[in-house]
């Protein structure tokens, strides 16, 4: 279980790793793509090819999820990986405006539509892979460890970035140092393809590709998507507010660079930690109780603590604000992936969870830092981004209380197998439990 959930979870490691990495490189992205721009304009264009990839990626996972349901889950992890590695590099060898002009930010563009739709299929297949070689009582930590990579992700892109700027200093990050931590996600990717290439196929997609399955009508399975949409809302808002808006925002309340970095270094660490308790607690009390009780915190706790953490003016209270704004969305975050899972049957998980999810990434996570900060801009409270936190939980608060309706997950009852051992005849359960 180690190994598969490693091999799962490394793939969304490189995911978010890209993305970290291109959002704290973006002020050099902008003056090596965009020169000709004024510095405003330049960094607008360079965060709207970083939306690029939220926009393709549902066109990805329409591509890559049915992919998962026809030839299984293991071979579209490795294209996947593959895809989301190679892009990367190649943005790190990618020639800029003052060599090849024009060409260069529109390659810069295909190459990150590139990066969104093989991450379009990852996420969905690394979850649906690692619960589907899970027992029925752990499924959710199995998924959950995955949703740790994610955090892993931009931890590792935070730490390589600001170690590079701080040894390289700014002339020599701004003429070649911003290509490292590109061209880094090819060993990254290399690890993930040999373990993930060393894995078979999971248990159930075997079981459903030997035995005839009652199919649902479609328009059920929409609805589960509709559902689907709803449990991310908060997923895909807590996360890029907490972990990338949040460090913008420390900045704008005049800390330096490495300070916010620091700060939200240390929230993704306490995060992951809170992910895995997640999964653990949705599988002890079930999903939609473990939904409920992490909405409710965070309708409750989110405009709080976002007052405590803009009034702050020591860093030490500053990362503690911060560390807690990040607790409750790190927590759901645990628990949302084995909701997901349950909500389709498994001959069509890879279909529902990829598109339904990247849907809810490229509607929500497109969207919250530019909602976000108009709502500071507009209403000159710099607290506001607590009320995007606090809608998305109520939306999702809301789809949770529907779930008992339709989330029916499969539950196995043990058989009995004649298993000799020192002359006992025991019962055995066919997952691999104890006899």
């Amino acid at each position: 279980m180690r190994r598969t959930t490693l091999a799962a979870a490394i793939g969304n490691t490189v995911e978010n790793y890209d993305y970290a990495v291109y959002g704290l490189v973006a002020t050099v992205l902008a003056k090596n793509f965009f020169p000709n721009s004024t510095p405003g304009v330049a960094l607008l264009s360079t965060f709207a090819v970083f939306a690029a990839a939220f926009v393709i990626r549902p066109l990805g996972g329409l591509l890559l999820g049915p992919l998962a349901d026809r030839i299984g889950r293991k071979p579209t992890l490795v294209v996947t990986l593959i895809g989301m590695a190679v892009v990367s590099t190649l943005i790190g060898l990618l020639p800029t405006a003052a060599t090849i002009g024009i060409a260069a930010p529109i390659l810069l563009v295909v190459l990150r539509m590139g990066q969104g739709l093989a991450a379009g299929g990852e996420y969905g297949t690394a979850i649906i892979y690692a619960a589907e070689f899970a027992p029925e009582n752990r499924k959710g930590e199995m998924a959950s460890r995955v949703q740790m990579g994610s955090l892993a992700g931009l931890l590792i892109g935070a730490v390589i970035v600001v170690s590079l700027t701080l040894s390289l200093g700014p002339e020599a990050m701004q003429a070649w140092g911003w290509r490292v931590p590109f061209l880094l996600a090819l060993p990254l990717g290399a690890i993930g393809f040999y373990l993930r290439s060393r894995l078979g196929e999971t248990p159930e997609f075997v079981e459903v590709q030997e035995v005839a399955q009652d199919r649902p009508p479609v328009g059920r399975r929409l609805w589960r998507g509709v559902l689907l949409i709803g449990v991310a809302a908060t997923h895909a808002v807590g996360f890029y507010l907490a972990f990338t808006y949040v460090q913008n925002l420390i900045i704008q309340l005049k800390f330096s660079l490495v300070t916010a970095t620091v700060v939200i270094g240390v929230a993704l660490a306490v995060g992951i930690g809170l992910v895995l308790a997640g999964g653990r607690v949705s599988d002890r009390i079930g999903r939609r109780p473990a939904l409920l009780i992490a909405t409710a915190v965070i309708v409750v706790a989110s405009y709080p603590l976002m007052a405590g953490l803009t009034s702050s003016t020591n860093p030490w209270v500053l990362g503690i604000f911060a560390v807690l704004l990040a607790a409750a969305p790190s927590f759901y975050t645990g628990i949302a992936p084995i909701t997901y899972i349950e909500l389709f049957p498994v001959h069509a998980r890879g279909t529902g969870v990829s598109l339904a999810f990247n849907i809810a990434v490229a509607v929500f996570g497109g969207s919250v830092l530019y909602v976000t900060q108009w709502l500071v801009q507009t209403t000159g409270d710099n607290r506001a981004g607590a009320f995007v936190l606090i809608g998305s939980a109520a939306l999702s608060g809301l789809t949770a209380l529907a779930l008992p309706t339709v989330l029916t997950p499969r539950v196995r009852r043990p058989t009995a197998t004649a298993t000799p051992v020192g002359g006992l005849r025991l019962s055995r359960d066919p997952r691999g439990g104890r006899p």
